[in-house]
């Protein structure tokens, strides 16, 4: 297209970026909230054409309603006339660190809420993210978004288009027109009349050698804007971190329009502007994949190892409420019970935590005290929605003839394939405090036996006992109920009902996976410790061992909480070579596990000039916990640290035993290929990061098979060019932001100390090893990594109904494997239950879901479950799909009976 040059349209935005909590505290932040959303309702009374962008997200408006109900009429007028835009997010994300269920959480309570206050806007903006995931542009689209606005990550995108703007393409093709605010989205914060006044940004650009100085720097920055631009037309941002409105801004844009020739400044939208984008029809570069390219604008990587417990205990409460809580409460919905208030209450507060200077652990300590308090309440409404669905759910299923009953023990496979894996139940032996019978104790292998429906004995054993409250409403009873531990085979997402009846069961008790105190084995791998503490595993599938895995290696940081950054003088520690005591911690028919304890030696922190680390050592004790399960296909390794030292990294290694090209990583909705040699990265801000982002698992192959590291919770990971995955486990550093690091130019934040954030104290991983044949593809890593993620769940039942449900029964499964359930929940419109799938394989897949009710209808609906059109089910009880590489759908199915329609559904 050929632009005229001398001039070009200006859509300038005013907007606030608001972070809820950061440098201060929310409570602090929203008291100087509701100061600038009062100066903006008066600015509005005074000028009729004033608009303003409330930074893509609603929690500011509730926030600032919170304080001054009143306004409430007012600012839906406000948002009803589009002056005010809100949305489409809830509150502004991290997009590595959340779910992609949790991003969809996160719009679709944007859109809800916007559109009772009037309007949503229809822009995928998201102007401060670290960084963008490769299917974010499929998510926009299935709310109706065709935009994304961007800042950080994009700088080697625009390289490659030419331009500010490019079409940016989600692995299933799905395409959205992006813009990227290449000068930041303060560009134009307090604009001034004066065409001379100096500006940091103009500076900075100067210095970057993006702009020249033969102009006044207003006039340069809109030249520089123009000559980016791919259709003529500027989008400037008028607004800044924390930023009031400005009330002046009218007025300046007339000021300038007077003093500019050939630029024509206004008031406007991101709709607007993206539209005069279109108009234009320009030729854009199509860009692919993620975007995390730190040339211009630091990704500030550390972020997904500052402050670990919180990665730790977003990943544990996404999946309580991904995999647990709204698959039953969908489930009992079906049976006539309503969680869903309770449901959207928990992840509102796990939303809130996702704000990404929350989750990324880049706030002062308070913030983050804060954070943990709502993770609490978060888990609290979980649980409580999980076990009365399970309780629902087993009022519906047949009674037993009575002297069979015993103790009903449901368990939950929230895995949507059949699978044999450990359960941990609370038991309440004697209910109301009353035995059955005089001889009746407490359960144990000398005097009960544990039933499964087809009355198999199935071994057990008690590993210790925990307090409970029950019967609250009725008079509380505080009870210790026993940790009863077995091995239960499951059908996929569904339930099993198992019996604790009194007396012995014959001695059948299959070989415990414990050889001797340094070895495991099952029917897949045999492990064995070293003398230095670390592992050995065969994959007895394909002859290759793996030697030397679960080394700890620690490194010091001289960085702060955004960046990990190396002093000069670097020392490097690992347990390689070192002694460590090995035994037996639990040998159990289906389970062993060997217990390694060791201490790591370390400096204490860095020297006064943080050049270096300390002379000073302190001790701090690790203890490794290796099991092995009989029919599961991993190795599972916990490991307690006791971190006594500051300022340092510590990651666990794995040798490989083999170089490769490249590493994948499970992203959302998606496995990403990512190159294990980073660009060169000269001139750039912040160096290309070797560390990456990742959710449940990595994996990285060779030949004939490769080697799988599944986790919960730990999100960084780095493979060497020597063939070492590194899984990082904590970084203790002692500053929201420092200016003199190595990997990073200039601050990231404010220079606040933030002490908590060395992460002191004791600390628990989790990790899994799944060696495996063939591609990661072909073995279905993500099935492991999900079933460790998430383990099965038992609850005692008080009794068992007259219903028809079967003590065995699969509530849904889905055909080929290839394809991934991510979501099972409550439709929020209508009546019916929704089923979200996706395809992380690189090819088409097609096949069918199959539930045991009858299926009154099956449609197609978007993200924002949005009707899209009927589907015709193939079977009473299945309904086809297919879905392309990289596709995400989601399925709206309404049953109507249960089986063979001999019992309705409630209403």
């Amino acid at each position: 297209m050929d632009q005229d040059k001398t001039s070009c349209d200006v859509i300038v935005v005013s907007h606030t970026h608001w972070d809820r909590e950061w440098y201060l505290t929310f409570e602090e932040f929203r008291y100087r909230l509701v100061q600038a959303m009062d100066g903006l309702l008066q600015i509005f009374q005074e000028q009729p054409d004033y608009l303003f962008m409330l930074d893509g997200q609603v929690i500011p408006l509730l926030d600032y309603l919170a304080i001054r109900p009143e306004k409430e009429a007012e600012l839906r007028e406000l948002v009803r006339a589009g002056r005010l835009l809100i949305g489409p997010w809830y509150i502004q994300p991290d997009e590595f660190l959340a779910s992609g269920e949790a991003l969809i959480r996160n719009l679709m309570l944007g859109h809800r809420l916007a559109q009772r206050f009037g309007g949503v806007m229809k822009d995928g903006y998201v102007p401060d993210c670290f960084g963008h995931i490769a299917q974010l542009p499929q998510i926009l689209r299935g709310f109706g978004i065709d935009t994304a606005f961007l800042t950080r990550g994009a700088d080697l995108a625009t390289e490659g288009a030419g331009h500010s703007e490019f079409l940016w393409q989600a692995p299933d093709g799905s395409r959205v027109l992006a813009h990227v605010m290449e000068a930041g989205y303060c560009a134009g914060a307090l604009l001034t009349p004066n065409l001379h006044a100096p500006s940091t940004l103009h500076q900075e650009l100067i210095q970057r050698e993006l702009l020249g100085q033969d102009e006044p720097p207003l006039v340069t920055l809109f030249r520089f804007f123009q000559a980016r631009s791919s259709a003529g037309v500027v989008l400037i941002p008028n607004g800044c971190d924390h930023l009031a409105p400005q009330p002046d801004i009218l007025e300046v844009l007339r000021a300038l329009n007077e003093q500019v020739p050939g630029v024509h400044l206004r008031q406007g939208t991101l709709a607007e502007f993206a539209q005069l984008v279109r108009d234009a029809s320009p030729d854009l570069a199509v860009i692919e994949g993620e975007l995390r390219a730190g040339r211009r604008h630091p990704i500030l990587s550390g972020v997904y190892s500052a402050r670990m417990y919180l990665k730790q205990r977003n990943a544990a409460l996404e999946t309580l409420l991904e995999r647990y809580a709204e698959p039953l409460a969908a489930f009992a919905h079906l049976l006539g019970r309503d969680f869903t208030p309770f449901l959207w209450a928990a992840w509102e507060l796990v939303l809130q935590n996702q704000a990404h200077d929350s989750i990324c652990g880049t706030s002062v300590d308070p913030v983050h005290r804060e954070m943990l308090v709502r993770y609490q309440r978060a888990e609290a409404i979980a649980r409580q929605v999980i076990g009365d669905a399970l309780r629902t759910i087993g009022e519906q299923m047949a009674a037993p003839p009575a002297p069979e009953t015993g103790i009903p023990i449901l368990v939950f496979n929230p895995c949507p394939w059949p699978r044999r894996e450990e359960v941990v139940v609370e038991v309440e032996p004697s209910p109301e405090g009353k035995k059955s019978r005089p001889e009746e104790g407490n359960p144990n292998q000398a005097s009960w036996t544990l039933l499964d429906p087809a009355g198999q004995a199935v071994p057990f054993a008690v590993l210790g006992e925990r307090l409970g409250s029950e019967g609250v409403l009725q008079g509380a009873r505080h009870v210790r109920k026993l940790l009863l531990a077995f091995q239960a085979d499951l059908p996929p997402l569904g339930i099993k009902l198992y019996r604790l009846v009194p007396g012995k069961a014959p001695e059948e008790k299959p070989d415990s996976p414990v050889v001797d105190e340094h070895t495991l084995e099952n029917e897949f791998y045999r492990v064995w410790v070293g003398p230095d503490g670390t592992i050995s595993v065969l994959d007895k599938e394909i002859g290759r061992t793996y030697r030397g895995l679960c080394f700890l290696e620690d490194s010091g940081d001289a960085g702060d909480e955004y960046n990990y950054s190396p002093p000069a003088r670097q020392e490097v520690i690992t347990s390689q070579g070192g002694k460590a005591k090995v035994r037996v911690a639990e040998r159990l028919p289906w389970k062993g596990t060997l217990r390694v304890d060791l201490v790591l030696r370390l400096p204490q922190g860095l020297t006064e000039d943080r050049l270096a680390r300390s002379p000073e050592r302190v001790d701090c004790p690790v203890t490794l916990l290796v099991s092995l399960q009989r029919g599961v296909k991993r190795v599972d390794v916990a490991i307690e640290v006791e971190n006594n030292a500051r300022d340092h990294r510590l990651r666990v290694g794995f040798p490989l035993g083999f170089r490769a090209e490249h590493s994948f990583a499970e992203d959302a909705f998606w496995v990403i290929r990512r190159p294990i040699r980073p660009p060169a990265g000269e001139g750039w801000v912040e160096a290309p990061p070797t560390t990456h982002p990742q959710k449940s698992f990595l994996a990285v192959e060779e030949g004939e098979g490769g080697l799988a590291v599944l986790n919960r919770g730990l999100p960084e990971y780095e493979v060497t060019e020597e063939g070492t995955i590194f899984v990082t486990l904590l970084r203790g550093v002692g500053w929201l932001s420092r200016d003199d690091l190595t990997t990073r130019r200039d601050h990231a934040g404010p220079p606040y100390e933030t002490p908590e954030a060395q992460c002191l104290g004791r600390h628990r991983f989790e990790l899994s090893l799944c060696p495996y044949r063939g591609t990661w593809e072909e073995a279905r890593v993500w099935e492991a990594a999900h079933a460790f993620r998430a383990p099965p769940l038992g609850v005692q039942l008080k009794g068992l109904g007259q219903g028809d449900i079967p003590e065995e029964v699969s509530f849904l499964s889905v055909e080929p494997a290839g394809l991934v359930v991510s979501a099972v929940k409550v439709a929020e419109q209508g009546d019916g239950i929704i089923v979200r799938l996706y395809n992380p394989t690189r090819r088409p897949l097609a096949g069918e879901i199959r539930i045991p009710w009858e299926v009154n209808q099956a449609e197609l609906v978007d993200l924002n479950e949005e009707p899209q059109g009927a589907i015709a089910a193939t079977s009473p009880h299945a309904v086809p799909i297919s879905v392309g590489s990289g596709e995400i759908k989601t399925v709206k199915l309404s049953p109507a009976a249960w089986r063979s329609g001999d019992r309705s559904r409630p209403d």
